[in-house]
């Protein structure tokens, strides 16, 4: 029996992969949070070591997409927490959109990371041929 990884583990790399973009724009972010970042490093190197357990632990590598997508959005909502008041000051006109612009950027590619990790938590992570 050989156990081969099947989509779910694609996409939580796919997603790992997203976050680390994410935090390479999350520098171009006005008013940044610096747990930001460690939440999206703890995607990164989770996406990694299930990478490592999938064809071992099947179970425990089918939380890490849960976790995974728990601190996307953690990431998403603390880097909101510092820009809600900027993104007053643009709605009320005191401030132009560039300076929100860099946070938008970043939540899209966040929000798209986290997506992607939901997805893979309903997709198995391997799959068994019974061909040896």
């Amino acid at each position: 029996m050989k156990k081969e990884r099947t989509l779910g583990v694609y996409l939580v790399i796919a997603g790992a992969i997203v976050a680390a973009v994410a935090a390479i724009l999350y520098r171009g972010v006005m008013y940044k949070y610096q747990p930001v970042y460690f939440f999206l490093i703890g995607t990164i190197i989770l996406a990694a070591c299930m990478w490592a357990l999938a064809t071992v632990s099947p179970m425990i590598s089918g939380l890490i997409p849960v976790v995974n997508a728990a601190l996307m959005a953690s990431a998403v909502v603390w880097g909101t927490s510092l820009m809600v008041n900027q993104i007053g000051y643009v709605y009320a006109g005191l401030d132009g959109v560039d300076t929100i612009m860099g946070y938008i950027i970043f939540v899209i590619f966040a929000v798209i990371g986290m997506i992607m990790n939901i997805l893979a938590a309903f997709l198995p992570v391997v799959r068994v041929n019974e061909e040896s």
